[in-house]
């Protein structure tokens, strides 16, 4: 009987254990994702071209506000060459949802920028996609849009 017991006490310790391991490496996850969202704001703002080389993923694709489509080489390239100036990039209201090695990131962004020579900054409501590639995070999606109102957010 003594035996059993002990079974079925290992077994409700294993059954315990599995969510709260599970929860756990979605929290590292997506505190990692916090991270790798943070340097690339950086990046972004001090122009460091090395770093958004590590952090946007080959395929990447940002829609922006208007719906143009750029792919990683036209980020990159525009911001190298200074026809992309990003002055700051805050983000906020920040949602991360991790599935396995992929996670959807939303909030709200507040950037001051300028593209081609135009203002490109403002408010908007974003969804950003990132995916895990040889142990790092990048940045593989991002679109923004112009918020109906900047205080509702979907719960």
């Amino acid at each position: 009987m003594a035996r059993h017991w002990g079974a079925i006490l290992f077994c409700v310790a294993i059954a315990t254990t599995i969510p709260t391991a599970a929860l756990a490496t979605h929290h590292d996850a997506a505190a990692e994702i916090a991270i790798a969202d943070k340097q690339y704001n950086d990046a972004l703002e001090q122009s460091d071209v090395r770093a958004l080389r590590e952090l946007i993923a080959d395929s990447y694709v940002f829609t922006d506000p208007n719906g143009r489509v750029s792919g990683r080489a036209e980020v990159i390239d525009g911001i190298s060459s200074g026809r992309i100036r990003i002055r700051s990039q805050l983000t906020s209201d920040v949602r991360i949802n991790v599935f396995g090695d992929a996670a959807i990131e939303t909030g709200l962004l507040t950037s001051v920028a300028i593209r081609d020579g135009r203002n490109s900054g403002g408010t908007f409501r974003f969804t950003r996609v990132w995916v895990k590639r040889a142990g790092r995070w990048r940045t593989a999606a991002i679109q923004e849009t112009a918020p109906q109102n900047a205080c509702s957010s979907a719960r």
